[in-house]
């Protein structure tokens, strides 16, 4: 994993699994609005935003799909390629 998931804004996003007992799951938070690219080694943001603000998530941002993206990390991170 090159890049972390970190954003600066959570949401709590009810559970879509109902158990045969009538109670549904755990509530889980979901960032809200764009994420950041955060260096898995370093720890720095690849658009320049400062990381302290933002809480690093252990996902992979590259491969993160249901998330919106920071447009200046999702065009570093394309022109860096994969390598």
């Amino acid at each position: 994993m090159r890049y972390k998931v970190g954003a600066g804004d959570f949401q709590q996003v009810p559970s879509l699994a109902h158990r045969s007992d009538g109670v549904f799951g755990v509530a889980r938070m979901a960032p809200v609005g764009p994420t950041h690219a955060v260096c898995a080694v370093t720890g720095a943001t690849v658009c320049g935003i400062t990381a302290e603000a933002l809480e690093v998530l252990n996902e992979d941002w590259e491969a993160a799909c249901f998330v919106e993206k920071c447009a200046d990390c999702f065009a570093a991170v394309r022109a860096r390629g994969s390598g």
